[in-house]
């Protein structure tokens, strides 16, 4: 395949090309239905982490300590608990924050000229 593909001799591209893809796969903008995504994740997930550090934060503090103790141990043999229903909160939360990121990055910085 290499010897194939090296043995194609390079074209200069016609005048335009380049802008012309850009303008085609560039941002197209962030769409409101991503805002209210990442809202609608977000917002439950939040609200149930804090009424979970404020009614039982010794134990969730302590097991978030187990965990980052657990990875930093040398052995593969740490044991800690976390209940699933925070791992299922904080997984929803990053799922929210990418979707969030994403509209965030689509969006034209400003002075950018929009064709």
């Amino acid at each position: 395949m290499h010897r194939l593909l090296s043995a194609i001799p390079p074209r200069t591209l016609p005048l335009g090309f380049r802008d012309e893809v850009m303008r085609r796969v560039g941002p197209r903008g962030a769409a409101a239905w991503e805002w209210i995504a990442a809202a609608v994740l977000a917002l439950p997930a939040l609200a149930y982490l804090a009424v979970e550090l404020a009614t039982q934060g010794e134990e969730v503090s302590s097991a978030l300590n187990n965990v980052i103790v657990a990875a930093g141990a040398d052995n593969a043999e740490a044991f800690f608990f976390v209940d699933g229903s925070t791992v299922l909160a904080l997984a929803v939360l990053g799922v929210a924050s990418l979707i969030a990121a994403h509209a965030s990055m689509a969006r034209p910085a400003r002075g950018t000229a929009r064709r």
